[in-house]
């Protein structure tokens, strides 16, 4: 069975560390976003790929504009995926090494330009991808007597499931259960993906089993487009304003502007709008 979507890239860092973190505020809840703030999230993903592919740049947000709870340091995953082909770059962070806002726009660089399973995202690609973030709970070791056991205590679409092997690690956001409902291909995937014989999962006293939960949200259609670093000039077939990378009130109605309307930076237009972007 070929799998193509969710095959993450892992910044890995030792679940060691993760499991000598002490203090109730590092147990982290699977708190929810307002809207807003996926939103914004989601934009600020989209502006930093603008940004990054046309000027190597990344988007300097004001701090005091942003709430404490996206400044708190969570595990994180971008994942982007392309119209018709699906995934075209995952990588992330599993444990807190920087906060949500700065992780979004550090792993939306990465995924674009330094997954090695692909090349780099051009500019001409930006109207085909749409962007889905994860914000992870802390990893927790599983603690299991047997094979059976860890089937047993394993939660489809709910757990994301690391493993270490004596030939490495790897991991599956949860969102992978939608492909590998069943738990034992699950694990054999997972093993498999670091280069483990599939049934590796299976001596438990050889292993590591951790898990943590996801915060998923993602960009309900492809290519929104962004007035990166310079602004932009709309075109001769015009525009549609939905939004900008900020956390003010959800535009509730797009608004529409000419040819030769200027765009400042992070204006977020709908993916059929016709903008030149400032050199």
């Amino acid at each position: 069975m070929k799998i193509s979507f969710y095959f993450v890239y892992i910044i890995f860092i030792s679940i060691l560390f993760c499991n000598n973190l002490i203090g109730e505020e590092l147990q982290m809840s699977q708190e929810k976003y307002t809207p807003n703030e996926e939103v914004f999230l989601l934009n600020l993903a989209r502006a930093t790929l603008y940004y990054y592919i046309t000027s190597r740049s990344t988007p300097q947000i004001d701090q005091s504009t942003i709430p404490n709870k996206l400044k708190e340091k969570r595990g994180c995953f971008v994942t982007l995926n392309k119209r018709g082909t699906g995934l075209r770059g995952c990588i992330g962070y599993l444990i807190p090494v920087e906060s949500i806002y700065e992780g979004v726009i550090n792993r939306a660089v990465a995924a674009a330009v330094s997954d090695p399973r692909f090349p780099a995202v051009t500019y001409g690609e930006l109207k085909d991808i749409n962007v889905e973030i994860s914000i992870l709970t802390l990893p927790k070791k599983l603690e299991v007597s047997s094979a059976d056991d860890l089937l047993k205590k394993l939660h489809p679409l709910k757990d994301g499931v690391i493993i270490e092997t004596p030939y490495g690690s790897s991991t599956f956001l949860p969102q992978v259960w939608e492909q590998l409902p069943n738990k034992e291909d699950f694990l054999n995937h997972l093993c498999l993906k670091h280069g483990a014989p599939a049934g590796t999962w299976k001596k438990t006293s050889e292993i590591t089993i951790s898990t943590y939960e996801a915060i998923v949200f993602k960009d309900e259609t492809y290519g929104k487009i962004v007035a990166a670093k310079k602004g932009a000039v709309v075109g001769s077939g015009g525009a549609t304003i939905i939004g900008e990378v900020s956390l003010k009130d959800i535009i509730s109605e797009p608004t529409k502007v000419k040819e030769g309307t200027k765009l400042a930076p992070l204006t977020v237009l709908s993916p059929d709008s016709d903008i030149i972007q400032n050199k």
